[in-house]
């Protein structure tokens, strides 16, 4: 991860927690209205050892695989969804506060037209808005790796396919 360092101080640096500290950071620069880029094309390495410091961190997640099995993850269709409904709240952001533009976004994301108007108004840009207003798309089982990779890419062959 990479910071301004202006940001890393708005922020208030990393939360004293066990772990998902690192999670934590990039939630909260998305809410604060922080632009908050995910590159694919990154490669992080990190420790395959099983016992670590951090209970609940990356070296328990790997111990849980050995003994246990992958873990179930969300399905990436809610997550396909979220994203879309992110850059539509992007889209729609400086339009606010007509509460027709809120009334028909909030039906998409399953909130009221005066919620949506109000997370607005307490939001700095685009960006936090979106990061705060759209919710986690409920009722998506969980899937095993294998099922999350193969919905993957069909959702990458649908969109291929949509482009061209």
């Amino acid at each position: 991860m990479a910071f301004r360092p202006g940001a890393y101080q708005a922020l208030g640096g990393f939360q004293p927690v066990p772990c998902g500290e690192d999670a934590a950071l990039l939630d909260d620069a998305g809410r604060a209205g922080f632009r908050v880029r995910r590159d694919p094309g990154m490669v992080v390495a990190t420790s395959s050892r099983r016992l670590g410091r951090a209970p609940g961190g990356m070296a328990a997640a790997l111990s849980a695989i050995d003994h246990h099995g992958a873990p179930s993850m969300p399905h990436p269709r809610g997550a396909a969804w979220q994203y879309r409904q992110q850059a539509e709240a992007r889209r729609i952001w400086a339009g606010l506060p007509d509460s027709f533009v809120a009334a028909r976004f909030g039906d998409r994301i399953g909130l009221t037209g005066d919620h949506v108007i109000g997370v607005a108004r307490d939001c700095p840009n685009a960006e936090a808005f979106a990061m705060r207003v759209v919710p986690a798309l409920p009722d998506i089982p969980d899937v095993t790796l294998a099922e999350a990779e193969q919905a993957l890419a069909l959702l990458e062959r649908q969109l291929c396919e949509q482009a061209a």
